[in-house]
């Protein structure tokens, strides 16, 4: 089960890399020492489709951390050229749904790969756990973490854990693309943060320059951030002190995320993480070079949205799983057509498929399946932050 600070802290680093993708190695720095990897990778190419047959210009960006740039500048072109050949490439099948290298391939299969000759061993991978999260038709992100020999190989439930951060991962590759295209069209990019289910806010001067949805419902709770003549503050006297200082801290110190504790009453405390906001990311939200940014996680309210609770448990496409969760809300297939606006032969065809992701032979299983998923159970199909 994955602790909540943890939890925190790598929900935080992924938004944060989102204004600055520099921010990834930091980020995937966090994931290594959660599952205990000795390195992790975030690339993002051009087509899912198209990826067993990888080729270096449909990539548009990779961060590695835990193998050095000399290395790297050596492995990386061999890499790419035995991509096709990877036993375990069957790993990206699985879309939203974290796996793990031997569920698929033996010991004695990978090592009788030539990527295993020529690159794993050579360069200490052993065993990997990834998740592909197609971020649209068009571009797909695979986020990994590696661990060398003589270790334990990743388990079902580190894969259950990680599969968390895929919805977040999604959104942060999108807004990082909307930023780069909207610099000048706050409104776009103030919209695209209302969607981000954790509170953002920016904050320049004490004074607070952005708040997206979330952290607005936040504010206007009350119990944990307060609002007055325009100044963010903790809503007590030591959660303002201590909020301010994380503030200060992050503005005046070297690029480090500082976490702090807002305690709440007869509640888990909120947690934030403070980060000084690079100069470009500061003036896309219209703060000026010296301001920073908040990443607040309230652990009572839910991180994902039921589809993509569904999507993360069975690895079903977004349309497969409003599908489902309508089903599971105790639509018929007409009803689920006519909520969704489309034919009955499309619901069926979905559905069809739902139950050869999922192995279910009934459509009574299939929602027996969701409704006893732990899960599903405790976030009345909106899952908790943090382990089932």
């Amino acid at each position: 089960m994955l602790d909540i600070d943890d939890f925190s802290l790598a929900v935080a680093g992924i938004y944060d890399a989102s204004m600055n993708i520099e921010r990834w190695s930091d980020t995937l720095a966090h994931f290594a020492k959660i599952f205990g990897g000795t390195a992790a990778q975030i690339s993002v190419t051009a087509s899912w489709r198209d990826i067993a047959s990888l080729k270096r210009q449909d990539v548009a960006f990779v961060k590695i951390w835990g193998i050095p740039d000399d290395v790297l500048a050596q492995m990386m072109p061999r890499y790419i050229a035995l991509t096709p050949t990877d036993p375990r490439m069957h790993m990206v099948n699985a879309r939203y749904k974290a796996t793990h290298c031997r569920e698929l391939v033996s010991d004695e299969v990978l090592w009788a790969s030539e990527i295993y000759k020529q690159v794993l061993n050579p360069y200490g991978v052993e065993y990997a756990m990834g998740i592909t999260i197609p971020v649209d038709e068009e571009v797909v992100a695979i986020l990994s973490v590696m661990r060398g020999p003589r270790v334990a190989p990743f388990t079902g439930d580190e894969c259950a854990d990680f599969s968390r951060f895929a919805p977040h991962v999604t959104r942060a590759i999108s807004m990082y693309g909307a930023f780069r295209r909207c610099r000048e069209e706050l409104t776009s990019v103030k919209a695209l943060l209302d969607g981000v289910p954790l509170g953002m806010l920016v904050v320049e001067d004490d004074e607070l320059k952005v708040a997206n949805r979330a952290a607005r419902t936040m504010l206007d709770e009350g119990d944990a951030m307060r609002l007055q003549n325009g100044r963010l503050g903790g809503a007590t006297r030591r959660a303002d002190t201590d909020l301010r200082a994380a503030v200060h801290e992050a503005l005046d110190g070297d690029d480090r995320a500082v976490g702090v504790t807002l305690p709440i009453d007869h509640a888990e405390p909120v947690r934030a993480v403070v980060r000084r906001l690079h100069p470009g990311s500061a003036r896309m939200v219209g703060a000026r070079s010296e301001a920073v940014a908040l990443y607040v996680t309230d652990p009572r309210k839910p991180l994902e949205t039921s589809e993509e609770t569904l999507q993360r448990l069975f690895g079903l496409t977004p349309r497969e799983a409003l599908v489902l969760r309508t089903l599971v809300e105790g639509d018929d297939l007409q009803a689920v057509a006519s909520r969704l606006g489309i034919t009955i032969e499309t619901v069926r065809s979905h559905v069809k498929h739902i139950m050869d992701t999922t192995g279910a032979s009934r459509q009574a299983e299939l929602v027996r399946m969701v409704l006893s998923s732990p899960a599903w159970v405790s976030g009345r199909g909106k899952s908790k932050p943090v382990g089932d």
